[in-house]
């Protein structure tokens, strides 16, 4: 009766752990400036994250967030980053020993103290001052991120569904490099979920000789331009001219325009990305 009982207890822990494993969450998002926030659940808390797959890193964690998880340790290492704007911060490495988001285990995970950052444009514009969840948190596991539906989905294995297409792409330092054009010219941009526009350098426009358009979105005296690009057979995008530092080596960024008009699946374990127009 005894091994009767421990045969069934290990069967049914093997069951538990194998749905563990299997284990898939969709998460709601909210847009604060435009930029997506969700709400995580780690250690029995919940606190508000901007999701950020133009961050490389895997967590930026503010002092509150930082003080309420259990096992967190400071690795005495200063970690030094610039945002677009060629702002250097330092910033203060931590490790967890076992991370788990909405009951999904991301193992041991190495992050850094939040320190605000961002390029601002605009009235109100810039990073809400969250903790912030960048792509590297997702190497081991798939996303689906989808702006319009404002849902985040992950967890392995993932089920991203039907209506999925290809995304050629590099993964580069700077993030996930897709590659857009128009007749003239093509440019490759960085997905940055976090990014209320789109961006290219002026000198990549010049150096193809794409022809910009002039705009005033930013306010009357606030002169702009802009080109127009797209995946092959997809919807415009418009990313901005403005000057990125010269360290940032891709082309611009992809912000919310782009992301707007797509969903987005990241499996970086297998090397795949796809996009999917919204459902309607």
């Amino acid at each position: 009766m005894i091994q009767r009982w421990i045969g069934a207890a290990a069967a049914l822990a093997t069951v538990f752990a194998a749905a563990a494993a299997r284990a898939e969450v969709s998460v709601p998002l909210a847009l604060e400036r435009g930029i997506p926030v969700a709400q995580l659940t780690i250690a029995g808390h919940v606190f508000p994250f901007t999701f950020d797959i133009g961050s490389s890193r895997t967590l930026h964690l503010t002092r509150e967030v930082m003080a309420r998880i259990p096992g967190l340790k400071l690795t005495g290492r200063k970690m030094r980053s610039a945002d677009l704007t060629g702002k250097v911060r330092e910033e203060e490495e931590f490790v967890i020993p076992d991370l788990v988001v909405n009951g999904v285990s991301f193992g041991e995970v190495k992050g850094v103290s939040y320190e605000a950052w961002g390029l601002g444009i605009g009235k109100g514009a810039g990073l809400p001052p969250h903790s912030v969840v960048g792509l590297g948190l997702f190497a081991r596991q798939p996303f689906v991120y989808d702006q319009s539906g404002r849902t985040l989905r992950f967890g392995a294995p993932l089920e991203p569904g039907s209506g999925w297409q290809p995304l050629a792409h590099e993964r580069v330092h700077e993030g996930i490099v897709a590659s857009l054009s128009n007749e003239r010219a093509r440019y490759r941009l960085v997905l940055d979920s976090a990014a209320n526009i789109s961006i290219v350098k002026p000198q990549s426009v010049e150096k193809q000789g794409d022809r910009p358009t002039r705009c005033d979105v930013f306010g009357p005296d606030k002169p702009c331009s802009f080109v127009s690009v797209s995946l092959p057979g997809g919807a415009a995008i418009t990313p901005y001219l403005m000057p990125l530092p010269g360290f940032f080596q891709p082309d611009g960024i992809l912000g919310a325009d782009f992301f707007g008009r797509y969903a987005v699946y990241v499996d970086q374990a297998q090397g795949k990305v796809a996009v999917r127009p919204p459902s309607r």
